[in-house]
């Protein structure tokens, strides 16, 4: 496979997929640091958002090495902005635990959105002659696969976020639930 076919017209959504999995790792990064302090000591919690910023990062990653071995370059139009570029990190409340998760939850979200709209995109048809003709079932297949990937962990942390709300619903207990969830992500 190569530049040729639709690759190019799909460029730009593959490129934003890559700099938002970069960026979404980084986020990871500073949740897992918040539970690895002086005062906060949730190894558990730690390890967890240490372990999904690594998988972004990978994703980050192999998508790269895909646009490198379809022929896109990394260059200039590597520098396209985050299509969530308005949110900053300053921006996301990871002040608990409760928090995290849910954040996690939406930037998954938002990253399974962001894959959506290059594979309906990589399926779009047009004018075989156009620059800008984006009809391309290899790229198609990988964005599919991303999907799925996404939805699985989404699903998996869904399950965490839900757990753990039920787990601290009582003021008495919430200290001992969190103690035994944190355990739970550590094992």
């Amino acid at each position: 496979t190569s530049v040729h076919g639709g690759f190019l017209g799909n460029s730009n959504n593959l490129h934003r997929i890559i700099v938002d999995d970069f960026t979404d790792s980084i986020s990871y990064l500073l949740m897992a640091s918040t539970f690895n302090t002086d005062k906060k000591n949730h190894m558990g919690f730690h390890k967890y958002f240490m372990d999904k910023s690594d998988s972004m990062w990978a994703r980050g990653k192999s998508m790269m090495e895909y646009v490198l071995k379809r022929g896109g370059k990394m260059g200039k139009g590597f520098q396209i902005p985050p299509l969530n570029a308005g949110n900053a990190l300053a921006d996301l409340d990871y002040s608990n635990e409760m928090k995290s998760l849910a954040v996690s939850v939406d930037l998954l979200k938002a990253r399974a959105e962001d894959s959506l709209v290059a594979y309906m995109h990589a399926y779009r048809k047009g004018d075989m002659r156009s620059e800008n003709q984006s009809f391309d079932p290899a790229t198609a297949h990988v964005l599919e696969e991303l999907s799925e990937s996404y939805s699985a962990e989404i699903r998996e942390t869904s399950e965490k976020l839900n757990t753990l709300g039920r787990m601290v619903k009582k003021d008495n207990s919430r200290n001992m639930a969190l103690h035994l969830f944190d355990q739970m992500l550590l094992a």
